[in-house]
């Protein structure tokens, strides 16, 4: 279970399948942290389910904005930063880096 998708009660869950049902929805986790782990099973989960991990704000805004995140990391723009461990997993996801390559 996702830490970050509590309920209103202190230390209430939802379920699984209450989750799976809201994400089917589009629920806007809005205000959610997750971390980066939870992120990359996003994009795993993503890449299983569309062939790719070239993710758009049309396809999943939150997603959509934690790859535009990375990606401006990456290249030093932004406020934040990105590992070398963490650049290497989304490479070994096949992780769309936006390079211009001829």
């Amino acid at each position: 279970m996702r830490s970050a998708r509590r309920g209103t009660r202190k230390g209430a869950v939802i379920t699984e399948d209450r989750v799976k049902a809201l994400d089917e929805l589009g629920f806007p986790w809005v205000g959610m942290k997750m971390t980066f782990e939870e992120r990359l099973e996003e994009l795993t989960s993503f890449k299983a389910k569309h062939g790719h991990v070239r993710v758009t704000l049309t396809h999943d805004k939150s997603l959509g904005r934690f790859c535009r995140n990375m990606r401006s990391a990456r290249r030093g723009k932004g406020t934040g930063s990105i590992t070398d461990n963490r650049i290497k997993a989304l490479d070994e996801l096949g992780f769309d880096w936006g390079d211009k390559k001829a």
